[in-house]
């Protein structure tokens, strides 16, 4: 049976679409990539390394002499013809749709100065009756968030700049909000989950757990804080506290500064493991912050709920 060629036409919405900067020179690992080419998986790939195909240029040169027979060349080399455009042209989402979740990472090195981190808070965890409160987002020069009632409208805007967003969950949380909310993402954008790479770097847990597991400390009341007391602080802000919306800004944008530096490590750590010589990325840092938030309201909010299980327990007790 013959196999069909891919027919994968470049979106031509690209051309007015996707950001203007990213035909620059990059150094990350998606040109020593075969792993998104169908019928290739981890073992045929750490194959072809092995016999000497270390990037696409290798395979385009030599694809008539490589021992793995099990391998169509005509089909392989019309697919890295077509990932060489892809890559040319800023086209994230090519290499995002066909690379299984736990090697995401791949995208990150060349894609990276043109990367947003994002993280939203919402008022509770279905998309189809909750709300999205607060977009953050991260470019990894200057932090920004986009708020309901004030300025949330502007993130449309604002994220077609990227070519690569980064979340952590957003597979299953960050991204079906937003989409509900502001649609599809642009056709060229890919979308880089840390959860999954984290997990086969054995880094398991939520964010938080994570963020301790690496060395992330967070200042402060903000280490008491998590997605339920964002949604008290938010309740709290409606109510008038401008405070407690400071706070809740700043606690979702110690999530998007925390992402870059979770996947500097996860591109170091996962290139490392690789049998071939993969330049890493300069070692993390974090972003600091100077958001102003509100300890004492934090406290309050955490002692209130520290009561309220209480009552639960004597309650369920009795």
């Amino acid at each position: 049976m013959s196999e069909a060629k891919p027919n994968l036409q470049l979106d031509k919405n690209l051309q007015d679409g996707r950001p203007r900067d990213l035909r620059t020179d990059r150094s990350g690992v998606l040109k020593n990539t075969f792993l998104h080419i169908p019928r290739i998986g981890r073992r045929t790939e750490d194959k072809l390394w092995r016999h000497g195909y270390i990037s696409w240029e290798d395979y385009l040169k030599r694809c008539d002499s490589c021992p793995l027979r099990t391998l169509n060349p005509e089909l392989v080399t019309s697919y890295l013809l077509e990932s060489d455009q892809a890559l040319e042209h800023g086209d994230a989402r090519y290499f995002g749709d066909a690379l299984p979740s736990g090697d995401g990472w791949r995208l990150y090195g060349d894609f990276r100065e043109n990367t947003a981190f994002v993280d939203i808070e919402t008022t509770g965890l279905f998309n189809t009756s909750d709300a999205i409160t607060v977009i953050g987002l991260f470019d990894g020069k200057s932090a920004k968030a986009f708020i309901r009632g004030i300025n949330l409208e502007d993130f449309a805007d604002e994220v077609r700049k990227y070519s690569l967003l980064v979340t952590f969950n957003g597979k299953r949380f960050d991204l079906p909000f937003i989409c509900s909310v502001f649609g599809e993402m642009p056709a060229f954008q890919g979308h880089l989950d840390l959860m999954y790479p984290l997990r086969r770097l054995d880094y398991h847990g939520g964010l938080k757990s994570i963020e301790k597991q690496v060395g992330l400390e967070r200042e402060g009341s903000l280490k008491q804080m998590d997605g339920y007391i964002a949604v008290l602080l938010w309740k709290e802000y409606c109510r008038g506290s401008k405070t407690a919306l400071d706070t809740l800004i700043r606690y979702n944008l110690e999530d998007v500064v925390n992402l870059q530096y979770l996947a500097d490590l996860v591109y170091n750590e996962a290139s490392a493991r690789l049998p071939i010589a993969i330049e890493p990325l300069p070692e993390p840092t974090k972003f600091m912050l100077d958001t102003p938030f509100d300890s004492d309201l934090v406290d309050y909010l955490n002692d209130q709920v520290a009561e309220q299980r209480m009552q639960r327990q004597l309650q369920d007790s009795v």
